[in-house]
């Protein structure tokens, strides 16, 4: 067998070989043991509606999978109660995969790859995908109990148009109804989904996406037509769980849920696919108290982290639309077994807090301000827009057809210190709906080149009361996120207005030699210009980000 470094082997074993772990011997003498897992042979398959089908293939088996860091020969030996039961060789050559998601040793506000290459995290949530009614087989209009789904042809399109536009991560929950293994009780998996989340994590792999697995989104046991609702069973007396808090606090269900995401983490532990663990989508919004959500972050971080020690581990805590949550927030921000930071904030016109009401580009600078430090790396990983108090999609991104609301989350965020873009929450019923996936290409361009871990960046904001200029200030590149504040989702989707062309835009920048502009929201008004210090605009409607290189003298 042959694999490429930082690429992916599975070993498996044949029929009744039993193994509780795996040492891999690598060509230098270290060696590492890692765990193994149930494997189901499986094939998909499409019908002509292109609803996917998933079928066993063959005899459950024993597996293992693992990721070398140098080139050469490597042993491997099954052990079982420490006694070698199996072996073998595998060679790895040299590629060009630049390795796992860290943090940067070089400047800890920002992410690089195992090679140094610096990594800015671009892309959206993708947590699932759509299940469709089948009809009842009578008149129109009856639809039967039964659903079904694309699937990963779906994964594939999406992952498809994000990387050829730039982008290089998504988020994933593992327990939405298209990847969730799990069962009502703990230890009973489903290894068919297991198959499904297999298939889109290669599909990742092959695109470059590095993933965000969120392993829960559930907040209640007892309300039974929530969208959170988990019913759970203890698997030893068959009871239902209906005590969030116990379930939180008590070290045999601490224990209980650290066996039942074994395989999630037997699977890819260590897998540079794998950007980060999640533990919880905004695990403060539930039933249980803050000090219970708190102290169970605080115990399965390191937990994670010690199953799975080359991937990054963090948590995540609701919308940040209420004064009140700023403690929340820095609770979390201060918690240091996170390795990095997030925060969500949408649009929400029901919010309580004035701030996310009514300027994207306003509340995500806010947002990233508040929850930074200056010690590790932030990101703005759930936002959008919502109807009041997330009742649904936003009401005008059907008419949103330049992606106004799309650049006012997605590009603020990074100018305002976050180690990556703003990660949009509305994947299908806006990005792929309105095909905004073409406009994340302008902050993929205007990295080309900027070592952003290396640059020792400052942000800056010169804005005037007709533009947004955020700026990154750095040893070598200045970044400038520019933005006409007229062309605002409520003045030109609400009010049916026109934006303001903006003219003799001037900003002075020191040193600089060199500027490139992308645009935005289609727009291709012409060349920004340099005259000594002086970087000119052409009049624009709508705006750009631009990078312009500065001598060091």
């Amino acid at each position: 067998m042959v694999v490429e470094k930082y690429g992916r082997i599975q070993i498996d074993f044949e029929p009744g070989v039993v193994a509780d772990s795996v040492r891999y011997i690598a060509p230098d003498g270290t060696a590492e043991t890692g765990p193994v897992f149930k494997d189901m042979p499986v094939k998909f398959e499409y019908d002509h509606h292109g609803y996917e089908s998933v079928e066993q293939t063959g005899d459950i088996r024993l597996a293992a999978r693992y990721t070398p860091l140098m080139a050469g020969e490597y042993h491997w030996e099954a052990l079982y109660q420490g006694k070698a039961v199996a072996g073998g060789v595998f060679e790895c050559v040299d590629s060009v995969n630049p390795g796992y998601v860290v943090v940067s040793p070089k400047d800890s506000r920002y992410f690089a790859y195992s090679n140094g290459d610096p990594y800015v995290p671009i892309g959206l949530n993708l947590v699932s995908c759509d299940y469709y009614a089948l009809p009842a087989g009578g008149d129109h209009f009856e639809r039967s109990h039964h659903r079904a789904t694309p699937g990963s042809l779906t994964y594939e399109r999406w992952m498809r148009e994000l990387s050829e536009n730039g982008g290089n991560y998504a988020r994933l929950w593992l327990s939405s109804k298209y990847f969730e293994i799990r069962t009502e009780t703990p230890g009973v998996h489903d290894l068919k989904a297991m198959a499904r989340l297999d298939k889109v994590v290669e599909i990742a792999r092959k695109y470059g996406i590095r993933l965000k697995m969120c392993f829960e989104h559930f907040r209640t046991f007892t309300n039974t037509s929530s969208f959170f609702y988990r019913k759970m069973r203890d698997p030893e007396t068959g009871e239902e769980m209906t005590d969030i808090e116990r379930w939180f606090n008590d070290p045999r269900w601490n224990e209980i849920w650290l066996k039942d995401i074994e395989p999630y983490i037997n699977r890819y532990w260590n897998d540079p696919v794998v950007f980060s663990w999640e533990l919880w989508n905004e695990i403060d919004c539930g039933d249980a108290c803050f000090e219970s959500v708190y102290g169970w972050t605080k115990r399965m971080l390191p937990e994670i982290k010690k199953r799975s020690p080359r991937n990054l581990v963090t948590n995540s805590l609701g919308s940040f639309d209420e004064t009140w949550k700023q403690k929340v927030q820095d609770s979390f921000r201060d918690m240091e077994e996170m390795e990095f930071q997030q925060v969500h904030r949408y649009l929400d016109q029901g919010a309580p807090w004035d701030i996310s009401t009514e300027d994207p580009v306003l509340f995500s600078v806010d947002a990233v301000v508040r929850s930074r430090r200056e010690d590790k790396p932030v990101i703005l990983t759930e936002t959008g827009a919502v109807n009041d108090r997330h009742t649904g999609p936003f009401r005008f991104y059907l008419c949103d057809h330049k992606g106004l609301i799309f650049h006012d989350v997605t590009y603020p965020a990074f100018f305002a210190g976050a180690a990556g873009s703003g990660h949009i929450w509305h994947w299908g019923e806006y990005v792929e709906a309105k095909n905004l996936w073409k406009y994340y290409k302008p902050l993929k361009d205007v990295l080309e080149g900027v070592k952003v871990d290396q640059e020792r960046f400052k942000t800056a904001d010169y804005s005037s009361s007709d533009v947004w200029i955020l700026a990154l200030e750095g040893e070598n590149h200045t970044l400038l996120f520019v933005r006409n504040k007229s062309d605002r989702w409520d003045y030109i989707l609400r009010d049916g207005l026109e934006p303001r062309l903006i003219t003799g835009l001037t900003i002075t920048i020191d040193g600089a030699v060199n500027a490139e502009a992308y645009w935005f929201c289609g727009e291709n008004p012409g060349s920004v210009s340099l005259n000594g210090d002086q970087l000119h605009f052409p009049d624009f409607y709508h705006g750009c980000v631009v990078r312009v290189a500065r001598s060091k003298g």
